[in-house]
């Protein structure tokens, strides 16, 4: 990116807080802007930071609040928050209940340091990232949902260039990449994404992502 992406790492572990604090001290891309042992402690240290977080770094399993907890909350006070999930945890129910809350991707804790920088980078440009084997995962689950459900159709309420934007999304495209493919500007393109996803009754990018995965639209 050409700005520095400006992060908070929330983790009960300091021994892991502090091993990722090393690895990006030196990393020109990242600024490591305050870190929590807690979700309660990662709202209080976001509420006084504001808007000058632009990724939230976090566990799934922490104490007093967990991640998926943490993350409604924080997409609710803060819709333009990304945050991506980093946990030892490689189960659905727990990839699949973060995605609902809103999270952009989902990384294991045993990833090398080069797919967890990937990761912060893809989601801090509004796109999804999905860690080892996660993808997968997610795409079996939901070919087990379809034959358990009717299929949705309220993707026919969206016109032909918000169908577009939708596939795009859901290939994990950014704005400004789904503006170059579409050639259109990044503002035509979050307006398309404003007016997709109350027509699907989805909140957060990963969610018309996962809707569009689910209705073969990709």
């Amino acid at each position: 990116m050409g700005e520095e992406i400006k992060l908070i790492i929330v983790d009960d572990h300091p021994m892991f807080r502090q091993g990722i604090k090393l690895y990006f001290q030196s990393n020109p891309d990242i600024n490591l802007i305050g870190e929590a042992d807690n979700g309660e402690n990662a709202l209080k240290l976001i509420e006084n930071k504001g808007k000058n977080v632009d990724v939230v770094l976090m566990d799934l399993k922490m104490p007093n609040m967990d991640g998926i907890e943490l993350t409604k909350k924080l997409k609710e006070d803060w819709p333009d928050l990304k945050v991506l999930a980093l946990t030892s945890f490689n189960s659905w129910g727990k990839v699949y209940n973060v995605l609902k809350a809103g999270a952009s991707g989902y990384v294991l804790k045993d990833s090398k340091p080069d797919e967890l920088l990937a990761a912060i980078k893809a989601v801090a440009v509004g796109g999804s990232y999905f860690g080892n084997g996660i993808a997968k995962e997610l795409l079996n689950r939901v070919e087990e949902e379809k034959k358990e459900e009717l299929i949705n159709k309220s993707f026919e309420k969206l016109t032909e260039r918000e169908l577009e934007v939708l596939k795009l999304i859901a290939k994990g495209l950014g704005n400004k990449e789904i503006a170059e493919k579409l050639m259109v500007s990044e503002k035509t393109v979050k307006t398309h994404t404003a007016n997709i996803y109350p027509k699907l009754n989805v909140h957060s990018r990963t969610q018309a992502a996962i809707y569009a995965v689910k209705n073969g639209l990709v």
